[in-house]
């Protein structure tokens, strides 16, 4: 695997990126101390909002929601809601709401559809054009 020399957008450190993550092993270090500080803060005190833990951690707003988001913090010990990344309505966990989560798969599922009708058209399609078809 080629190491790629690149800066750390926590603390601006040139360093080898062996394509693990973009942050230098020692903010690695410190996401995770501070990722188990939110975890026995939120047990300790479950009805904590997210700006009152980054209040008495001093811990980013996004690194909290980025631990919800990814199921890092235990549902059932929570009542923090955060945005829906495509709406902005408060949820509670997930990174969209289910109305959007919806939305996102028919999208999907749409997509997925069409790229195999099209894909079968194209077997469908099978055979050898003369220059003379290309023409008229």
């Amino acid at each position: 695997m080629a190491l790629k020399a690149t800066n750390c957008p926590g603390c601006g450190k040139l360093f080898l990126n062996p394509g693990t993550g973009k942050y230098c092993p020692d903010c690695m270090k410190k996401q995770e101390e501070q990722m188990d500080e939110i975890a026995s803060f939120v047990r300790d005190n479950p009805r904590s909002s997210v700006s009152e833990i980054c209040a008495a951690l001093g811990v980013k707003k996004s690194l909290v929601i980025a631990m919800l988001q990814s199921g890092r913090l235990e549902e059932s010990n929570i009542n923090i809601k955060y945005p829906c990344a495509s709406c902005g309505k408060m949820i509670r966990h997930g990174r969209y709401c289910k109305a959007c989560g919806k939305k996102i798969t028919g999208e999907i599922a749409a997509s997925l559809q069409r790229v195999r009708k099209n894909a079968a058209e194209q077997k469908e399609k099978k055979g050898v054009y003369s220059k003379d078809q290309w023409l008229k």
